[in-house]
């Protein structure tokens, strides 16, 4: 079981970005080799990171009815941010609806997976934990949703709306991670504990999950540049670091009140930076690739300061 003691702020901030700043090192002067960021990165998404959600979701019993005010919130402020950006990157930055369900997507999702929950597993211990994982699925379920049916929309040749939908619900459920997060949900329900043997794997590749996510983050900095759209990059980075949170600490005061503990992982953990899966989709569908690594990358330096920040106003 996570236990925390009252950190501060750089308890909490510093190991996180420090392997980080490990993994790009490593990368940079190629001390794992060829091949390490893919091995890294497939480890934590297809081995450590479903063993977490599951056995966060299975010791913890989980009932989504007791998130659902969290939940709200969440989708909430992403929702508000993800019309502001569609309408002013039409506005400010012409383009295709591919790239600017792109744009927005960059403004919406966090990278709440490889650097929100070991960053909550710090700070809050296994109920922070929880609350990432819970805000996990919201981004991959329901903004990949939102982001596969704006860019297959974009496309000239889409087969309609039946197809569309099969394939957008078969790539959700594709994913590892929702894939356990569904087993867990389901265990829960019934009060069903993974047996003694399996409990101890699951622990154990969840325990690898925080620190393979942060290393992994960091081998893939490694050789990204901005090369354009910097104006459109910095508009983003401002979107997604500074007014996403904002917005939501606001519906927290003013609309939907919060716990102080869950206040604070909803804020901070739409103050992440942009997901590195957007690019996986920028790269899929042939828009926006350029774009969506420079925000990758400045959001993920310019988070060091502003999600400290805001570990020094919550802890």
């Amino acid at each position: 079981m996570l236990a925390v003691a009252d950190p501060s702020m750089l308890d909490v901030s510093l190991p996180v970005f420090a392997i980080i700043l490990i993994g790009y090192i490593c990368g940079r002067f190629r001390l794992l080799g060829e091949g390490a960021a893919t091995a890294v990165n497939g480890y934590t998404y297809y081995a450590a990171m479903p063993a977490l959600f599951l056995g966060a979701i299975t010791s913890s019993g989980f009932s989504l009815a007791d998130h659902l005010d969290y939940i709200s919130v969440i989708v909430g402020a992403q929702l508000a941010i993800f019309g502001i950006s569609m309408l002013s990157a039409t506005i400010l930055f012409p383009g295709s609806l591919g790239a600017h369900s792109l744009h927005s997507l960059s403004a919406t999702l966090t990278n709440s997976g490889y650097i929100g929950i070991p960053m909550m597993a710090l700070a809050y211990g296994e109920p922070g934990v929880l609350l990432a994982i819970i805000a996990t699925l919201v981004n991959g379920v329901v903004f990949l949703t939102i982001g596969s049916i704006l860019l297959e929309l974009d496309k000239a040749d889409h087969k309609g709306v039946a197809a569309m939908a099969l394939v957008t619900l078969t790539g959700v459920l594709k994913s590892p991670l929702v894939l356990a997060a569904l087993a867990g949900v389901i265990l829960s329900a019934f009060n069903l504990d993974l047996p003694g043997p399996a409990r101890s794997v699951v622990d154990l590749l969840g325990t690898t999950a925080g620190p393979c996510a942060l290393f992994a983050i960091g081998l893939f900095l490694v050789g990204q540049r901005i090369t354009t759209g910097a104006a459109e990059v910095a508009w983003v980075t401002f979107v997604k670091l500074l007014l996403l949170p904002l917005v939501t600490w606001v519906i927290v005061l003013f609309l939907i009140p919060l716990p102080p503990m869950e206040t604070a992982t909803a804020v901070l953990m739409t103050a992440m930076p942009t997901g590195s899966l957007v690019f996986v989709l920028s790269e899929r569908h042939g828009v926006f690739a350029a774009r969506s690594v420079a925000i990758v990358l400045v959001t993920t330096v310019f988070s060091c300061l502003t999600v400290s920040g805001l570990l020094a106003v919550f802890l």
